[in-house]
């Protein structure tokens, strides 16, 4: 299983009745930045493992998700992908699910073996891209993940691919092909993950650049791009495939207003789990769960969700 160990004197407060430590797991030849939250006088409890989505870090819009787990009992892990954030590796922001995934099977081997939670307890989140990647995570490591939940979920390339507006397309090609042919070593070609003005970028959709911006913290608009290379491998990553080998219960939310993902496939997801549990959020847009009362009414199900399959 993959090591991790605790940085020295990273312990800081945090909310109310919770404290938080910094940790870097092994991720391939290099490490995945993380943090992990735990509830105040609690012995080992469940721990609940979260990502973000497409060119996210965990910081963005993930900590009222996790404050909310705590609150209930759990402990919770945050990690940022290789290439992002303070995780090593190179390229930088290079978006690529399968990458992803390999990502996530290290960081709950490595959480699951720890002795200040309960790997014999363990869930795990993903919202939009990632949350595509909880369910294939799940499928090859089907012993250990005891919940999952999947939230906007990414599940069917082509389907998504075929969003992208055609516009834009020579565009954002020509910048993939200039990205696919740097050599090792050599900076990517990087593409906007949202453009203010209507120009190419790699999220396009009515939601996009408010839902986007919302999630980024001051300071941090310089995160603001992925390479580019990602158009080449985005449309053949089918989450949806892994569906029927995900043992765990699996809680999947949809938006049915989604501009990205189109809802009939998380449905068809849905239906292929074998312990599936739907949720279709009427009116919702891909970012509507981060925020107001829609937030309140997903964090609330995936809290009782996580506490039916995980709590003793």
């Amino acid at each position: 299983m993959a090591a991790a160990f605790l940085i020295p004197g990273a312990a800081r407060a945090a909310a109310p009745g919770a404290v938080v430590e910094s940790l870097s797991l092994r991720c391939g030849t290099t490490t995945c930045d993380a943090e992990i939250q735990r509830p105040a006088g609690v012995s080992r409890p469940p721990v609940i493992i979260m990502a973000h989505g497409f060119g996210a870090l965990r910081d963005w819009g993930l900590s009222p998700f996790a404050d909310r787990f705590v609150q209930a009992g759990f402990a919770v892990v945050r990690f940022d992908y290789r290439g992002f954030g303070r995780s090593g590796g190179q390229p930088r922001r290079v978006v690529d699910g399968p990458a992803h995934v390999d990502d996530w099977v290290s960081v709950i081997d490595a959480v699951a073996a720890r002795q200040d939670v309960d790997g014999a307890r363990l869930g795990i989140w993903g919202s939009s891209y990632s949350g595509g990647q909880v369910l294939v995570a799940a499928s090859r490591r089907p012993q250990v993940v005891k919940a999952v939940s999947s939230q906007v979920p990414f599940v069917h390339g082509l389907s998504s691919a075929l969003r992208y507006p055609l516009r834009h397309q020579p565009a954002a090609m020509w910048m993939a092909i200039r990205d696919a042919l740097r050599g090792d070593g050599e900076a990517p070609v990087y593409m906007p993950i949202i453009s203010a003005d209507g120009g190419t970028a790699a999220l396009i959709c009515d939601e996009c650049v408010a839902g986007y911006s919302r999630l980024v913290p001051k300071g941090q608009e310089g995160e603001n791009k992925v390479a580019a290379r990602f158009l080449f491998s985005l449309p053949f990553f089918y989450p949806i495939d892994s569906a029927p080998q995900v043992q765990a219960p699996t809680l999947v939310i949809a938006a049915a207003q989604d501009g990205l993902i189109p809802v009939q496939k998380v449905r068809d997801t849905a239906k292929a789990l074998p312990r599936g549990e739907y949720v279709e959020l009427a009116g919702a847009h891909h970012f509507s769960p981060y925020s107001g009362p829609v937030f309140e009414q997903v964090v609330a199900r995936q809290t009782a969700f996580f506490r039916q399959h995980l709590a003793r």
